[in-house]
């Protein structure tokens, strides 16, 4: 037996689907929104890496954050992000109280908080979207 369905019902499913898209899932299975560089991570990256890490200023480990082409390419130390990969990132180790070389940043007297940490965490295990 064959049932009609509603064309409004598929309207409100894909629009479901959609909203479920644009979610990012992790381990524990909890919903996140997707982040992007633009919206999510520049405006941390202004707060805590800003002026050291300014592609006019000089500094130690050659890495400028100024734009996300430039976060993609890197430093003194090599790439400077793996998409999908935060634990094989320097841009997120380096948060950290135990970074694999060097000193944790950022340097001033402010620190990321850990929900800062978490974004830019997420936000590398999600692919680092522009």
């Amino acid at each position: 037996m064959r049932q009609n369905v509603r064309p409004g019902f598929l309207i409100a499913s894909l629009a479901v689907v959609c909203i479920a898209g644009s979610a990012f899932q992790n381990r524990e299975g909890e919903k996140h929104k997707t982040l992007s560089f633009a919206t999510d991570v520049a405006p941390i990256i202004k707060r805590y890496c800003m002026p050291c890490h300014l592609a006019d200023n000089e500094n130690p480990s050659g890495l400028a954050l100024d734009n996300y082409d430039l976060v993609l390419k890197g430093g003194n130390h090599g790439s400077t992000l793996v998409p999908g990969k935060p634990q094989e990132s320097n841009f997120y180790l380096k948060l950290l109280p135990t970074p694999p070389f060097g000193r944790q940043m950022a340097r001033n007297k402010k620190k990321l908080t850990e929900e800062e940490v978490k974004t830019i965490h997420d936000w590398i295990a999600q692919g680092a979207n522009r």
